[in-house]
């Protein structure tokens, strides 16, 4: 299963809005943090408000903002609001749509769209905002390296 660019740009750019919580942000800076045009960045908001994971705020210092807790949203919910149909069977030979296997993909593609549901934004937003444990203890034995050699 490939996840489509307007579902990889949702999912980046309400993991993006995860980090302003309960503070309004502009397209514009979704756009410019994300490295995305502010009108394909519209499209896929429409979408993302018509499926009430996000919601505006009008006006001076309007926005975009979360319109559910992180832990109610799925990062599923995120690509069935931008892509309705994320594979689609006609992409399939027409030969397969009748084999035995055909029922073998099907089932792949139900385990991964129920992983994809049981992963919430706040998970993701966890992995995204901890720093890396690796990093920083990689860092601290250098230090402690170069104290030992002096």
């Amino acid at each position: 299963m490939k996840l489509s660019s307007r579902a990889h740009y949702a999912i980046k750019t309400v993991l993006e809005l995860s980090t302003h919580v309960n503070e309004p942000v502009t397209l514009a800076h979704l756009a410019q943090a994300q490295n995305i045009s502010i009108s394909y960045l519209e499209q896929i908001f429409a979408l993302l408000r018509k499926c009430d994971i996000v919601k505006s705020a009008r006006g001076p210092g309007g926005g975009y903002m979360l319109n559910k807790p992180l832990a109610e949203i799925s990062i599923a919910s995120i690509v069935k609001a931008v892509d309705k149909a994320t594979v689609k069977e006609t992409s399939m030979e027409p030969e397969f749509n009748h084999s035995d296997s055909h029922t073998l993909w099907l089932r792949l593609l139900e385990l991964i769209g129920g992983y994809l549901d049981s992963i919430s934004l706040a998970e993701l937003h966890g992995l995204y905002t901890t720093p890396d444990v690796t990093k920083s203890n990689m860092a601290s034995e250098e230090q402690e390296q170069s104290f030992r050699v002096a």
